[in-house]
């Protein structure tokens, strides 16, 4: 059985988008408990709560013993007039188009070249269903194309990154049917061309060049934003990523675990107390206490009232630790989704910042690389090191507020119980080879050249991470967490 709990959302979004997209339209009667529950594999709870969720969104009406019926009408409310919506503030509005171009068109892209022929069903279900004669639901479907491909990808954190930076609030007002014609012809024909054959990565580029010219660059096409839209207050929330209280507590010890395993902490060291690691992590007493209580259990700490909490010296108990499969995966899924979401990015943003640092923000980097040659542990720390040189040098806050989360995401690494270990020295030297290359091309001036190096040492590292999560394991117990294709399909 999957992990329940990490479900509720996934799923709600799913079942969501189904019925704005109009693949599920008003009327439509929604599968049973019974038959929702084999689909998505999880408990008659957990589908009851999802159901609960879509009517209180005022998506579905239930009865009880009777199936529920969607009630939401995707062409409703075209004429109306849309009074509570204001124009957004222009800084805002151009650090996060600047965000959503370095972060968007990799995924975009990449989600449109894992297209096989069937899979073009959905698109172009939705592009058919456009009708120019409707300029704001129009436009408003459009964007649920472009969320498509970056579902494609699979990647639940991307997908979850991408929602928050507030696109699908804007309304994009213009008064050229002729343009809007255009529009839903060029996807027609991309999408017909696709099904015949995967386009090369120059026509991907291509068709989004002439998408966002006969949109956004216009100089009539204007959009409109709520008050609360990240466009006008910028973007908030982004960093709730740990939405149970179990992978809340589970977090903490899997990180004090990780810190034991690489030496961070030694047998009789005394740990942070509790006041501390709900700073430190961002947790409450009564999750710090949870962590501390499984790892007591386990013979990895020992606990006093009054003289604190201190590393176990028994300390082979680690070697004995079974922790749940289910919940290491839910931990396992999100680095996976990191690692590739900066494998993708990576490059736009070393470029960005390249064009952003100074001489001795350069040497600081070298110097923080050479001070860890020697040690280390599993694809660490030079990675980090370059990854916290980039988030810091970010010059859009959007992109600096993501990264920001990425690299908390990043840090999952050392939760993870026997990923990092003592050897793949080779391995190791060559990750840092890479930073270090990285770096010294970036102080010579060629930055076109380091941000190419910086994005194929994060894809390099990528791959032996997902090459040692199957080693040891844990790539079935991961593609068994959920069915990542249930985000688009």
């Amino acid at each position: 059985m999957k992990y329940e709990t990490y479900q509720y959302d996934r799923i709600f979004e799913i079942l969501k988008h189904k019925i704005e997209s109009g693949r599920m339209p008003k009327g439509t009667v929604l599968p049973s408990i019974a038959d929702l529950c084999r689909e998505y594999k999880v408990s008659n709870k957990t589908i009851r709560r999802v159901v609960a969720m879509l009517a209180d969104a005022g998506l579905i009406k239930t009865k009880e013993r009777q199936l529920s019926v969607v009630i939401f009408d995707q062409h409703k409310g075209e004429d109306d007039s849309a009074d509570d919506l204001q124009e957004p503030d222009g800084p805002v509005m151009t650090d996060i188009l600047k965000t959503a171009e370095i972060l968007y068109y990799p995924f975009i892209c990449h989600g449109i070249s894992l297209c096989s022929k069937d899979d073009w069903d959905i698109p172009e279900r939705i592009v058919r269903q456009l009708d120019p004669k409707l300029p704001s639901l129009f436009w408003k479907k459009t964007k649920l194309i472009w969320r498509f491909f970056i579902a494609r990808c699979e990647n639940e954190l991307s997908l979850h990154i991408v929602d928050d930076l507030g696109f699908l609030g804007v309304e994009y007002r213009e008064n050229n049917i002729g343009s809007r014609i255009t529009y839903q012809r060029t996807l027609l024909e991309f999408i017909q061309k696709s099904r015949i054959e995967v386009p090369a990565s120059e026509a991907i580029k291509e068709f989004l060049a002439y998408i966002h010219f006969i949109t956004i660059s216009r100089e009539d096409f204007q959009c409109y934003v709520p008050a609360d839209s990240p466009f006008r207050v910028g973007v908030q929330g982004l960093n709730q990523w740990m939405k149970t209280a179990e992978e809340r507590y589970s977090s903490v010890y899997l990180d004090i675990l990780g810190l034991i395993t690489i030496g961070y902490y030694q047998p009789g060291d005394r740990l942070p107390s509790h006041a501390q690691m709900q700073k430190m992590y961002g947790v409450s007493v009564n999750t710090t206490t949870q962590a501390v209580h499984c790892l007591q259990k386990w013979g990895v700490v020992e606990a006093t009232r009054g003289r604190g909490i201190f590393v176990s010296e028994n300390i082979e108990a680690l070697n004995n630790i079974h922790v749940d499969p289910r919940l290491i995966a839910s931990h396992i899924r999100r680095y996976l989704d990191c690692l590739e979401l900066i494998s993708l990015t990576v490059e736009g943003v070393a470029c960005h910042v390249a064009a952003h640092v100074f001489p001795e923000h350069i040497r600081e980097l070298i110097h923080r690389l050479d001070e860890v040659k020697i040690s280390g542990s599993l694809y660490q720390p030079a990675p980090v090191i370059l990854l916290e040189f980039l988030t810091e040098h970010i010059p859009y806050e959007a992109l600096k507020t993501i990264y920001t989360i990425i690299l908390k995401n990043y840090r999952i690494g050392r939760k993870i119980p026997k990923l990092i270990n003592g050897g793949n020295r080779p391995n190791k030297s060559e990750i840092h080879r890479r930073c270090a290359e990285a770096a010294d091309t970036l102080l010579g001036g060629d930055q076109s050249a380091f941000a190419k190096q910086a994005a194929e040492m994060f894809e390099y590292t990528h791959q032996l991470i997902v090459k040692e999560c199957k080693r040891l394991g844990y790539w079935n117990t991961v593609q068994d967490l959920y069915d990542g294709s249930q985000l688009w399909k």
